[in-house]
């Protein structure tokens, strides 16, 4: 199974702001530095009202953040996705009841270098990013959670004691960060570790394992272990429990046993020491919770009230009906994009073909026929090979547009019925030109 590396959107910390009116004055800005990248702007007001920043530089993307403390006197604002050895100016406007600026103030600072561990990390940039920041989990020199921006700079980072499993933002900006082994620990969005909670919390010590998401009511929902007797056999299976850090509070929400029947849900890699082995969990579009069994190759979707299954796809059981081009083996990081679009990473285990690939594939669900279709799934390895050979038969294997452009052609062929050794012919005669052109062309 692959590490957890996930691709996220990531969006600035905005709240609404109120209070205040145009005879709100801006008493003092002062920028404190908690690091390398970090900065904190603090804002004194006559009176008490909200405050928005700005924040800029020569390079990188113009920020607008909004105070979380709507008409208060005193302002406290990390100033996020800041880049190391870079000069930047901000400005400070005071925000009426109905979001109109008033009186404004600037100033500005400097960052300085990150650390030299994490400045050896470097990243070759591909294509262009769907999202303007990327969360990665590193095991490196340096160990812990990055973000960076869709320019490859980090623009923040925290260490940890292992590589992350999981990560999972906050509406106030903190990353919950699961480690393997210890627990959840909370991290600011200065970096600092704020909160945390260790197995040994979580009655019975079992273990916190591979995957966390916030849920709509900003409290951690993530997967731990859960050992249960069943024919005269201890098996472990899952279960998932809800951490509220502002009410410190942990409640189990969902057992994997009170909806699953070993002696049915079995998949072939089951083991009594990790029955089901959940990998991922997300939050869907109407509260529902995104659930994948990695060894019963199998999605749940547990209804937002956790009191039923709405819906079980891929594997034994599955409610949905798949074909076998469709069948998914170890699935990872599964999301419910938009109502009944899911989208996941297929890792083909054991694929019942053979075959070895792994590949990303969306689902369309269709309530009414319990039945699935499969859009946007990821090339073969032929078709990859088949159309890496063809934008190098163009000159133009390294555009990774015209890469993707020749796996769609390649793709269209093959469901037209052209076999692989003729759409190979083909390319080898278009190589052929290319090369007899390129020659008479030479002086």
């Amino acid at each position: 199974m692959a590490r957890w590396l996930a691709v996220l959107p990531l969006t600035l910390l905005v709240a609404c702001g109120g209070g205040g009116d145009a005879a709100v004055s801006i008493v003092s800005t002062r920028v404190h530095d908690h690091g390398p990248i970090f900065r904190r702007l603090e804002v004194t007001l006559s009176d008490p009202a909200s405050v928005e920043v700005e924040c800029w530089a020569a390079t990188g993307p113009r920020m607008l953040v909004r105070s979380n403390a709507p008409g208060a006197l005193a302002h406290q604002l990390p100033l996020p996705r800041l880049r190391e050895r870079e000069s930047y100016r901000y400005r400070v406007r005071v925000v009426d009841d109905a979001g109109r600026p008033g009186s404004t103030s600037e100033g500005a600072f400097a960052t300085a270098d990150l650390p030299d561990d994490v400045r050896s990390i470097a990243f070759a940039l591909s294509g262009q990013s769907s999202h303007p920041l990327s969360f990665l989990s590193v095991r490196s020199t340096f160990t812990g959670g990055l973000v960076v921006d869709s320019q490859g700079h980090v623009v923040w980072y925290a260490r940890t004691p292992s590589a992350p499993f999981g990560a999972a933002r906050r509406a106030n900006g903190d990353w919950v960060i699961l480690i393997a082994g210890t627990g959840l620990m909370a991290y600011s969005p200065l970096g600092e570790l704020v909160a945390s909670l260790t197995q040994a919390q979580v009655p019975g010590n079992e273990t916190i394992h591979h995957d966390l998401t916030v849920t709509p009511r900003d409290t951690v929902l993530f997967l731990t272990y859960e050992p249960r007797d069943f024919a005269g056999q201890v098996l472990r299976g899952e279960a998932l429990w809800e951490w509220d850090m502002r009410a410190n509070t942990l409640h189990k929400r969902w057992s994997a046993f009170d909806f699953l029947d070993p002696a049915v849900d079995v998949g072939p890699r089951s083991v009594p020491n990790d029955w089901f082995h959940a990998n991922s969990l997300a939050m869907g579009p109407r509260g529902n919770v995104i659930l994948s069994l990695h060894h019963l190759d199998q999605v749940l979707s547990l209804a937002p009230d956790f009191g039923s299954i709405e819906w079980r796809l891929g594997g034994a059981g599955s409610t949905i009906a798949t074909t076998a081009e469709q069948a998914t083996s170890g699935q990872h990081s599964v999301r419910e994009v938009a109502p009944n679009r899911v989208l996941m990473f297929d890792n083909g285990f054991a694929r019942a073909d053979g075959g070895q690939y792994s590949r990303a594939i969306e689902f369309e669900l269709d309530p009414a026929t319990a039945s699935a279709r499969s859009s946007g799934r990821a090339p073969t390895p032929k078709e990859w090979s088949l159309a890496r050979a063809l934008a190098v038969a163009r000159g133009s294997a390294e555009d990774p547009a015209a890469l993707a452009a020749a796996a769609r052609e390649v793709r269209e062929l093959l469901e037209e019925g052209q076999t692989p050794a003729r759409i190979q012919a083909v390319i080898e005669a278009l190589r052929r030109r290319s090369q007899a052109a390129a020659a008479k062309g030479t002086p």
